[in-house]
């Protein structure tokens, strides 16, 4: 038995029982997804719920990082040792973090309180006004709407348990982006750590052309997704901030509700418009006021006129460049598989999958003239 186990080459043999069992084990894992019908859908279900909160986290680090350096920066002073590298990375980002706390409480509470003075004005009685004016034109039209919303079975319980859904998205949204945020704090703090851990372990499992590719890769998703996304963020608070004093300034009925809601549709292409006309529409309705509805037309198309002739080419000039129909395209896909958040990426995604595609499509005409050069010869 000695004899027998001499003889054999102690580097294959480990090599050929770590293959055994990586098979054994794929064995199993193929016979559990066999036996449970639900096991991919599980597991499918645990990937989504870990996707959203990350999908928060990694856009929220994209935002952030720029400033997190900067505190950096001032906090160390050109200091690389240990302790105190440590330290101002933590007071970078916890400084960062409150800055972003403060921004949103301060967002909220003068959305609040202008809201809260403007709907001060509005009176129940001018909404039953409007509503006898609605009932005696489209009396037939509201008749049949009401006829479908019954057939469709939208009673009381149907109305109360639609609410109760919409309650359960918004806490979902409020808990994925609690985790969101924790895994931010994660990704400014430690990133940096966490790059070298898989530049050093990938660099030891691939080899140099693989690796050259990863870094061409995350080089090109770098510049579609941070550049893209700061640049539509500016740009929707640049545009919300003009629509809200301008229709502040021009008395349009809830003229900060309609430069919030606009700009924050801003954050998607093409959507801004439609959402800010919508608001416009609807405000200017309850209030009877159709002078303030043509003056606030005016105003969203003179903005979104600068907005999309100026503004938005000079903060994403650098970031993409494809044709409006796949941006439309982009869009659509990205609700349909993320919500808000798949629409809010779905551009840039668009953009990094056309630039792989292009650069794909060049190395394929590079070889294929190779070959021809060597045909040739």
């Amino acid at each position: 038995m000695n004899k027998f186990w001499n003889h054999i080459d102690q580097k294959y043999f480990k090599i050929a029982l770590y293959c055994l069992g990586t098979v054994f084990a794929g064995l199993f894992i193929l016979l559990l997804a066999y036996e449970s019908t639900g096991f991919w859908v599980r597991v499918g279900k645990i990937l989504a719920a870990i996707a959203q909160p990350l999908t928060y986290g990694l856009v929220l680090t994209y935002l952030l990082l720029p400033l997190t350096n900067f505190f950096d920066r001032k906090f160390s002073k050109g200091s690389s040792r240990g302790a105190v590298a440590t330290a101002s990375r933590s007071a970078a980002v916890a400084l960062t973090l409150l800055l972003l706390l403060l921004v949103i409480l301060l967002a909220a509470t003068a959305v609040f309180v202008t809201f809260s003075k403007q709907l001060s004005h509005f009176s129940l009685g001018s909404l039953e006004s409007l509503y006898d004016q609605l009932k005696a034109q489209y009396s037939s039209f509201i008749n049949e709407i009401l006829a479908y919303l019954q057939k469709q079975g939208w009673s009381t319980s149907g109305l109360v348990s639609y609410m109760q859904k919409g309650v359960g998205r918004v806490t979902g949204f409020l808990s994925d982006f609690f985790f969101g945020m924790i895994f931010a704090i994660y990704f400014l703090y430690d990133g940096q750590r966490i790059a070298a851990y898989w530049k050093r372990n990938l660099g030891t499992l691939l080899n140099k052309k693989v690796i050259r590719g990863i870094k061409l890769f995350l080089a090109d998703a770098d510049r579609a997704f941070s550049g893209y996304i700061r640049g539509q963020i500016i740009d929707a608070f640049i545009v919300g901030l003009l629509v809200s004093l301008a229709m502040l300034i021009a008395k349009v009925p809830y003229g900060l509700l309609i430069g919030l809601v606009t700009g924050l549709g801003n954050l998607i292409p093409y959507f801004g418009p439609i959402l800010g006309y919508g608001m416009v529409i609807l405000a200017c309705t309850l209030s009877q006021n159709m002078t303030a509805l043509i003056v606030g037309m005016i105003i969203l198309l003179l903005i979104q006129a600068i907005d999309g002739n100026i503004l938005n080419p000079k903060l994403l000039s650098s970031a993409i460049h494809i044709h409006p129909l796949y941006v439309i395209a982009c869009v659509i896909a990205g609700g349909a598989m993320g919500g808000f958040v798949g629409m809010l990426i779905a551009v840039p995604m668009g953009a990094l999958l056309k630039t792989e595609f292009e650069r794909l499509i060049a190395y394929r005409q590079k070889q294929l003239e190779k070959s021809k050069e060597a045909s040739e010869e």
